[in-house]
């Protein structure tokens, strides 16, 4: 059989076989076989993987996780970019030479309200209207899954929110990859450079002063400065557990859930 044949054959024959991405090594020559109808281009297919999705088009495991929403369960959006910021631990704050919170003489302000089954990490506080919510929705989701909520992140007032930026910036971080409000971001930072060689503290007051003024201004550099922001851990669900939160969260109505993936969690805006 003549070569041009033979080559021929062994593409036809690799592609009855599944093996598409061999194709792109061999030369098709210019010939008809029977039965086959080769491409109108000799440019090679891309494969499948390495295909770019449209603009908007949904990943596999986005259309996934939408087929198995249940009907009027709220939607988690999934953020381009965070919208909220997690706080430092308290051995971050220490290793940003940071005293602890009540050497700045102020308390973060926070409603006597009942301790709910659900598990609230230390320093997060919570309006009482909030927790109550917060509080149904734990008890649907511990009516499908015989577990309870971590919250891990709560509404913040100016001096709690200067902290945390103050301790992640000594710490080395880049707050313009960590928030949106770049404009907000470089305001805060500037106070921070400017009260450099000062006490922790007074460099703590300086970014709080900007911050109160940007949230007298409608500006929120973070959305936990908004009330109403909430963090629930998300990391340690099970894709049957995530149904069953947000539909807990659709039963109580008024909150909005945004899926943040920079840590991993679900961001609550609770009306």
């Amino acid at each position: 059989m003549p070569p041009r044949r033979l080559c021929a054959l062994a593409a036809a024959l690799l592609c009855a076989a599944g093996c598409t991405e061999k194709l792109e090594s061999v030369e098709l020559p210019g010939i008809d076989l029977p039965g086959l109808d080769w491409p109108k281009t000799s440019a090679p297919a891309a494969s499948a993987s390495a295909a770019p999705r449209a603009q908007g088009a949904p990943s596999a495991a986005g259309a996934a996780s939408a087929a198995a929403r249940p009907p009027g369960a709220p939607r988690a959006a999934a953020a381009s970019q965070p919208e909220c910021d997690e706080l430092p631990s308290e051995e971050e704050e220490r290793r940003a030479q940071l005293p602890p919170l009540t050497a700045l003489g102020k308390a973060v302000p926070a409603e006597p309200w009942t301790p709910p089954p659900y598990e609230v990490l230390p320093g997060v506080t919570l309006p009482a209207p909030i927790a109550a919510k917060l509080e149904r929705i734990d008890r649907g989701y511990a009516r499908r899954t015989r577990e309870h909520l971590v919250i891990t992140s709560g509404t913040r007032d100016a001096n709690r929110q200067a902290r945390a930026m103050f301790t992640k910036l000594r710490l080395g971080e880049d707050l313009l990859k960590l928030y949106r409000n770049k404009a907000a971001v470089q305001e805060i930072t500037k106070a921070y450079r400017a009260s450099s060689g000062k006490p922790p503290e007074q460099v703590v007051a300086a970014m709080e002063a900007v911050i109160q003024d940007q949230i007298d201004r409608g500006v929120y550099v973070s959305a936990h400065l908004r009330r109403g922001a909430v963090d629930v851990r998300n990391r340690t669900m099970s894709p049957k557990e995530k149904r069953a939160f947000l539909e807990s969260a659709s039963e109580v109505g008024g909150v909005l859930v945004i899926e943040e993936t920079t840590p991993a969690h679900y961001h609550l805006q609770i009306d």
